[in-house]
């Protein structure tokens, strides 16, 4: 068993037994020694029990469970967080996977409980967490075009966001994770879903979607072209919007695809820049003076050095014409 594990049985005992043996120093004579009452009895061969469980077992015993149709909600439940316990730890993640784990993942998202399907996600995202060998199993399995479709379909804000948490957990730093979500439209549904009015969820879909393409042109250029910055901007734009920073990161890397991205996007929705530059705007004079909004001034004033280099080139086009017309009938 691993040392974390045990950490939280070793501290309660060493705690009980300093308390304990403070209280018999303290007797003055052997006659004030009693014995251990049943109480305290049963507490330390509970503690001590735990010190001896053996993971790998608890881990079989918990999918036994899971599987028995006798089983109630409840119950499934409590096995399934006793899972998520363990799959914290590396090693136990995929021996969760070799006692035959992933035959229970798949029914479970389809449960018609969502806490049942909200804990799944939880416990999906815990197994695949900087762990290679079980995001490889994950992909293989196909399961992240259920929780895309729990995405897409749900109407439940916590399993919506339990959802992204686990394709995130899946696809970060992991190429072939990436490359199944665009094989499942992945990155269109993520975008769709920015429009959800769930602060939660757009927060980890911005995390999501300006980690990835940060670390790749690809997704980069994927999430561009799905339409990305227009789903930013409107949430920028949106006096709800749940964190201004982390949405004009993700303008920015997005618009950073080539140098006119920017400029392209104004020239179809002018409307929309308009009262995306009023936004920066009225942000800016907001949170000018203060000390703590620096990187979020600095965001600010790149994306606005982006719009006026975009207005000037389209303002030099008719002059540049102009000149060339003069030339030919000079």
């Amino acid at each position: 068993m691993a040392d974390n594990s045990k950490q939280s049985f070793l501290n309660s005992l060493f705690q009980w037994t300093v308390k304990n043996t403070a209280q018999e120093e303290a007797a003055t004579t052997s006659s004030d020694v009693e014995p251990m009452n049943e109480e305290k009895k049963q507490w330390l061969d509970a503690a001590l029990e735990n010190l001896t469980v053996n993971p790998v077992e608890r881990i079989k015993l918990c999918i036994n469970k899971i599987k028995d149709s006798q089983i109630n909600d409840e119950q499934k439940k409590e096995f399934l967080d006793e899972l998520c316990h363990w799959a914290e730890e590396l090693d136990l993640a995929k021996d969760f996977f070799t006692v035959g784990g992933l035959d229970i993942l798949s029914p479970l998202l389809d449960h018609n409980n969502d806490n049942i399907r909200i804990q799944t996600c939880s416990l999906l995202a815990a197994l695949v967490q900087n762990n290679e060998h079980c995001q490889r199993i994950i992909v293989q399995s196909g399961l992240q075009q259920k929780l895309l479709q729990i995405l897409s379909e749900s109407n439940s804000p916590d399993l919506k966001t339990k959802a992204v948490t686990a394709i995130s957990a899946l696809i970060r730093g992991y190429t072939l994770g990436q490359l199944q979500l665009q094989k499942y439209q992945g990155p269109k549904i993520l975008i769709q879903a920015v429009s959800s009015p769930i602060p939660r969820l757009q927060n980890k879909l911005c995390f999501l979607i300006n980690t990835i393409c940060s670390t790749s042109a690809h997704m980069k250029k994927l999430f561009y072209e799905n339409g990305a910055l227009l789903e930013l901007i409107r949430l920028f734009n949106n006096e709800a919007c749940p964190d201004h920073q982390h949405t004009l990161e993700t303008i920015l890397t997005i618009s950073s695809i080539k140098p006119n991205a920017m400029f392209t996007f104004a020239q179809s929705n002018s409307s929309l820049i308009d009262e995306f530059q009023q936004k920066l705007n009225t942000r800016y004079q907001d949170i000018q003076n203060s000390e703590d909004y620096k990187d979020e001034i600095n965001l600010i004033n790149q994306i606005r050095t982006l719009l006026t280099s975009s207005s000037a080139e389209h303002d030099q086009v008719p002059a540049a014409k102009a000149d060339q017309q003069i030339l030919a009938t000079s």
